[in-house]
């Protein structure tokens, strides 16, 4: 009985001790960790209005200005809307859909509907954005009873939007526009339209 004793007192020392040295163990690691650095004190986080994958629709109405046609083409109007995506965080690619008229003379409406792929330029200084846009495509135009189709578009443009909020932007926008009408059968038809525009837009971002 009395080995048995010994044998349960030894064992409960021995358990002991043990406990006790690894209690040591653990609190000399937790004063080297407290010592450490902190490897994540080096990390600097940047916040970027616009990041790679960012997306963007952009809605604008704006007057159109015909540059020549003397009186016959009077000043119209055009709805765009847009559809972009970042490929970095300063250049965005896209395609537009528009809808735009001008009166002329005897009260009738020359229409057009340009399709195009736009390339942005974006710089940006803290929540303003400096769009720089060319963009180049199609339009489908009618005059009376003719259509005239496929039209060259091409349109260069800059503004300035105002980031409200990380959805939402607005500003505006300054265009230029040329459109021709080629006829390869009888060249002594052919003309082109230039135009000048100043738009008010929107932006959803996502």
């Amino acid at each position: 009985m009395k080995s048995k004793l010994k044998i349960i007192v030894l064992a409960f020392c021995a358990f002991f001790l043990a406990a006790n040295f690894y209690a040591q163990d653990n609190s000399d690691s937790s004063s080297e960790d407290e010592n450490a650095p902190d490897i994540y004190d080096d990390i600097e986080y940047v916040y970027q209005q616009n990041a790679p994958g960012d997306q963007f629709i952009n809605i604008r109405i704006m007057p159109n200005f015909p540059l020549n046609f003397d009186n016959t083409l009077h000043i119209g109007g055009q709805i765009t809307v847009s559809y972009n995506r970042f490929l970095t965080s300063w250049l965005a690619v896209g395609a537009e859909l528009a809808f735009g008229y001008n009166p002329t003379i005897g009260s009738n409406i020359f229409t057009y509907i340009p399709m195009t792929a736009c390339v942005t330029f974006l710089p940006t200084i803290k929540k303003f954005e400096f769009p720089i846009t060319v963009n180049a495509g199609v339009a489908v135009e009618n005059y009376l009873s003719n259509t005239y189709f496929p039209g060259l578009v091409l349109r260069a443009g800059a503004g300035a939007y105002y980031r409200i909020n990380e959805s939402w932007s607005a500003g505006i926008e300054g265009f230029f526009t040329y459109m021709p009408q080629w006829y390869f059968k009888d060249s002594s038809k052919n003309d082109y339209l230039n135009m000048a525009s100043v738009s008010a837009g929107m932006k959803y971002h996502f």
